[in-house]
């Protein structure tokens, strides 16, 4: 999201040696690789990689990558994720080296015609790409690649070493010789050891029998991969991690904490916002947070314009960066105590307060520590409230006026932030031939924001779908006879103000006959509900994406004449708890009071991280509402 710029002096020179990847080679005569036997059905295997970081520092100051592979492909789909080579050119100067072959099952090899290699630009938004395809690719080969790339030179750097494939040998040598050095690994019991290449002082990590990327409900498995994190600075430099945390602050502190307001925006302060009312704080940055979305754009690129407050404010277009800067100048003139927050998004990355690493920086958050609120100023559908949920659970580092920092983990002020409350009643037709619907249903918290922002900014074809979700969603045989939507703008000015539904939907599917009796799918009414079922051993920790709650009230009327039975299925009672707490639980019950069955349904979760081990009392709460939704009641004449 943000580009920093570190003014770090790299200015004490030594004694280049030739680099590593000049006498790096491949295997003369390849030979078909050996799979492990428990991989032999896998579409595709890393028989080896690696992957080499290098930095020199001689006349200049040099970087270079290689990359090694050689992975086997079994089957269509093997080919299809391997047929192609992608080599990213962001950051990088020039291409040393490029090599490819492939290795069939008989032993007969066909090396890359580089002629084949071509550049293309913006690939999916990620940027430009050399891209070839490798030929001569089969069922049973091996894919070898081997290319080195100079890269411009940069202290930092991290690299993703677990994919979608299992990979049965992984090695990443980082060499820097006598240069100031700094490396990480991530979600491994593995440690670098410390080595010589070409007599210089270089560290390697050797991992055996990478799992393949595990994809699992409740997780975020992209953010825990297996990869390592790097640094790199000139020979007697001396760097600490406290120091590179400074460095960042004193950069941005200019910039987001002015020394001096704007006098245009102390107008707009008067004239747009404020308008001559007495506000609270709250309320103040509500009609801020709301004059800014509306009448400010967010252009998604690196132009210095917009970054510059005097060209923001003419053309009302700031970047990512740029709008910052904006609300810094707002909140200043207001008199209005912020902090500023750089985290990273937690289903991509992990931030580590202990090991900087510039990629973890690209989330912003501005904090109000008196009101214990976050605005998120690059999001039109987040207004102050809590942290956006893909955020809250990671560190972050926050930063206040004085250039003082520290780490904390963010997390939600208000423990019942989002919620649910549904109110339903529930009649029958008087030949007991429909089941009829009215309920009011309040969402709160993270479900209000989302559900705002979809009716304010999503496609119209959309909708279909999403009024669906919003009547009870999986009863057949629907009709909606009513349907209103209440506090549905973004803005809302009164803290956590509900986002509401009523409706009133008919549906003949809920009902079924029996004999003279009828059954009632009362658990329907919930709407459809996640099921966890997994017969693997669980391996990531359990995340949910906000800590929730949800209060049901289902009032059914017994129809005259019958009598109802069968309602043991409406009690279930399930919790996961530790150390004295109940974490989350599931828990409903009824009474019958005069003609009507009522069900009070109660369910928790009051974080959003659990432990995997506790993977089995979570799994039993989350299915316990599926369990509930399969309920039924039997009405029977009297």
């Amino acid at each position: 999201m943000k580009r920093f710029f570190l003014s770090i002096l790299c200015t004490v020179p030594f004694l280049g040696i030739s680099q590593y990847y000049k006498t790096y080679e491949w295997a003369e005569v390849p030979k078909i690789s050996t799979v492990n036997d428990d991989l032999v059905s896998e579409s595709s295997v890393g028989i080896f990689e690696k992957y080499i970081i290098e930095y020199t520092e001689d006349k200049t100051w040099q970087q270079f990558e290689t990359h090694h592979t050689i992975t086997r492909v079994n089957d269509e789909k093997g080919i299809q994720q391997h047929n192609k080579v992608y080599i990213p050119m962001y950051g990088t100067k020039s291409i040393l080296d490029i090599r490819a072959r492939t290795i069939n099952a008989n032993g007969a090899v066909k090396e890359l015609d580089k002629s084949n290699i071509k550049e293309v630009q913006n690939v999916e938004e990620y940027g430009d790409f050399k891209i070839f395809a490798i030929e001569g690719i089969e069922r049973g080969s091996d894919v070898e690649v081997l290319y080195t790339v100079e890269k411009m030179p940069y202290p930092f750097g991290s690299m993703t070493l677990q994919k979608e494939y299992p990979i049965q040998d992984i090695e990443f040598l980082f060499i820097t010789g006598d240069m100031t050095k700094g490396v990480k690994s991530y979600f491994t019991d593995t440690k670098f050891e410390d080595t010589v290449i070409n007599e210089k002082a270089a560290k390697r990590l050797v991992i055996e029998d990478v799992p393949s990327l595990t994809e699992e409900e409740y997780a975020t498995p992209e953010a825990n991969k297996v990869r390592v994190a790097y640094q790199c600075f000139s020979q007697g430099v001396l760097v600490d991690q406290d120091g590179l945390w400074g460095n960042i602050v004193g950069n941005i502190a200019k910039d987001l904490f002015p020394e001096k307001v704007m006098n245009e925006i102390n107008e707009e302060v008067e004239d747009r916002i404020i308008q001559g009312k007495k506000l609270s704080d709250y309320q103040a940055v509500s009609l801020l947070e709301e004059y800014l979305k509306t009448n400010f754009t967010i252009i998604k690129n690196n132009n210095e314009q917009l970054s510059d407050v005097k060209y923001i404010l003419s053309n009302r277009s700031a970047s990512d960066y740029g709008i910052l800067k904006i609300y810094a100048q707002f909140l200043t003139a207001m008199q209005i105590p912020y902090e500023v927050v750089i985290s990273a998004n937690r289903f991509e990355h992990r931030f580590d307060p202990d090991f900087f690493n510039p990629r973890a920086l690209k989330e912003f958050l501005i904090y109000l520590p008196d009101m214990q609120q976050y605005v998120a100023p690059d999001r039109i559908d987040y207004r102050i409230g809590e942290a956006p949920f893909y955020i809250l659970g990671n560190d972050a580092i926050y930063i206040n006026k004085n250039n003082e920092f520290y780490f904390a983990e963010v997390t939600q002020a208000d423990p019942d932030f989002s919620r649910i409350v549904r109110n339903i009643d529930v009649t029958f037709s008087e030949d007991m031939e429909e089941a009829v619907i009215a309920q009011q249903q309040e969402y709160y918290g993270h479900w209000a924001i989302s559900n705002r922002a979809f009716v304010t900014l999503a496609p119209p074809e959309s909708r279909k779908e999403f009024d669906d979700y919003l009547t009870s969603s999986g009863i057949e045989n629907k009709t909606v006879k009513s349907y209103e939507l209440i506090n549905q703008g973004m803005f809302q000015e009164d803290y956590n103000t509900p986002f509401i539904v009523k409706s009133k939907i008919t549906s003949s599917a809920m009902l079924e006959e029996a004999g003279d009796s009828y059954i009632f799918e009362v658990g329907k009414v919930i709407g459809t509900q996640s099921e966890l079922y997994q017969e693997k051993e669980r391996v990531h920790p359990i995340e949910m994406q906000y800590p929730n709650r949800y209060n049901y009230s289902i009032v059914i009327y017994i129809p005259e004449g019958y009598r109802a039975e069968g309602l043991s299925s409406l009690e279930l009672n399930e919790k996961l708890e530790k150390d004295g707490k109940t974490l989350c639980h599931f828990t409903s019950n009824y009474e019958i009071k005069d003609n009507k069955i009522v069900v009070t349904i109660v369910e928790t979760y009051t974080v959003n991280k659990f432990d995997k081990n506790d993977y089995e009392s979570f799994r039993k709460v989350i299915n316990a509402a599926s369990d509930f939704n399969k309920a039924t009641i039997l009405f029977t004449p009297i």
